[in-house]
């Protein structure tokens, strides 16, 4: 039967085309168990490992190196990372990784270490500059990636299971995000993160919360994206704080290990547009300009892009806080019960000692309207808030939305 002539009486969809990882492997000690099997599944011989200082300082680099070698693999490290990374020490570290001409890249710790450990393994089977392929447009990849595992120490960015690896541009961030950057083996251990610091555990959670909540908020969001991102959504209330002040707790780790990691799947779909909308758009150009850390950026503009957006998708945002605060909203209207959850969100931080406005950043306020000019005109549409954001963004709303960020005013 032909659908001709009844176009008028069809929703129109996109097509919801999507790649994953090709494994993951989710457990409590899992790397002992399975990283020098994977790594010689995957026809491992010659292994890089790329770590940072501070990961290898506190062990968990070591792990992973001892269990390659016990397995008579010739493993070579480097850890010569930049905190965020940028294009310099991306090109520094992929220098190191044709000259090494690995077979298996292998990157443990945070979003910085998985996103060059993602880009190193890409630029070994593609040619010139790796910056060529940083491109959040276009996939200029022209071969397939040397395999990859990606073993998180934090539980923030969900590198470990994205198809995008950021890296900073000059004042900005920008990205590669296409199927070829996905891991080819992800091995989320929730030992791994026991020994990452309370600011650091802090920073991670928001930014877990962040890529699920917004994604949950997308124009496109649906019932696939949604179930997984409203789980994670719980889970980081649930569990943030206790990860935060008792670091040891490893239910609370094993859980925003979860949170973490289904963060990551929800921004890969390409209906959600990740990283994310309005929220990431801001803090990834913020967060380099003014020296504030990936999660920490992500926290502080949160509420106030959900108050922002708020007007555009009160019943989403309604329902999410019913589900995730349930009798602490019971009887409210819909739009008290979005509030509700913005309030919960900035408690959250303020629970975890985050900075909840950009004062408290020292960020210029002189160079606000600059910077809100810089969002409207050009960036928001690199993150394509046109399509993806519940509210369409104005110069003069977006000025408003920096300077209520700003001073920390949440309206009502």
């Amino acid at each position: 039967m032909s659908l001709k002539g009844h176009e008028t009486r069809l929703a129109v969809a996109r097509v919801a085309l999507f790649d994953q990882p090709k494994r993951i492997i989710f457990a409590t000690g899992a790397v002992e168990q399975f990283v020098g099997s994977e790594a010689k599944r995957l026809g491992g011989k010659n292994i890089a490992v790329m770590t940072d200082k501070g990961v290898k300082k506190a062990g968990m680099a070591d792990t992973v190196i001892d269990l390659l070698k016990k397995e008579n693999l010739n493993v070579s490290v480097y850890d010569n990372l930049a905190a965020e990374p940028t294009a310099e020490s991306l090109r520094t570290a992929v220098k190191w990784g044709r000259e090494g001409k690995y077979d298996v890249v292998v990157g443990v710790g945070g979003g910085a270490v998985m996103d060059t450990a993602k880009m190193t393994a890409i630029s070994l089977t593609n040619p010139g500059d790796p910056m060529v392929y940083v491109n959040p447009l276009e996939d200029k990849t022209k071969a397939p990636s040397k395999p990859k595992i990606l073993i998180p120490t934090t539980s923030g960015t969900g590198s470990e299971t994205s198809n995008a690896a950021v890296v900073v541009e000059g004042l900005y961030k920008t990205w590669a995000a296409n199927s070829n950057v996905f891991a080819d083996v992800a091995i989320v251990d929730p030992l791994m993160a026991i020994t990452c610091p309370p600011k650091q555990t802090a920073g991670s959670a928001l930014d877990a919360m962040s890529h699920n909540v917004e994604g949950l908020i997308d124009r496109e969001a649906n019932p696939l994206s949604d179930a997984q991102a409203l789980e994670a959504t719980k889970l980081v209330f649930k569990y943030a704080r206790r990860a935060f002040h008792a670091g040891d707790d490893l239910e609370a780790r094993w859980n925003m290990s979860a949170a973490a990691t289904l963060g990551g799947i929800v921004i890969a779909y390409p209906w959600i547009g990740g990283p994310a909308i309005l929220g990431h758009c801001i803090s990834e150009a913020l967060g380099p300009r003014w020296n504030v850390p990936h999660g920490a950026a992500c926290g502080v503009v949160l509420p106030y892009i959900l108050q922002f957006n708020l007007p555009s998708c009160t019943e989403k945002l309604a329902y999410v806080s019913k589900q995730v605060l349930g009798d602490e909203v019971y009887g409210l209207s819909q739009r008290e019960a979005g509030f509700a959850f913005i309030h919960a969100v900035k408690t959250l931080m303020e629970d975890m000692e985050l900075p909840t406005n950009l004062k408290q950043w020292n960020i210029p306020s002189k160079e606000l309207d600059e910077f809100a000019e810089y969002i409207f005109k050009d960036r928001q549409h690199v993150y394509g808030l046109p399509r993806f954001n519940p509210r369409k963004l104005t110069l003069e709303n977006t000025k408003e939305l920096m300077h209520l960020m700003y001073e920390g005013t949440l309206l009502e």
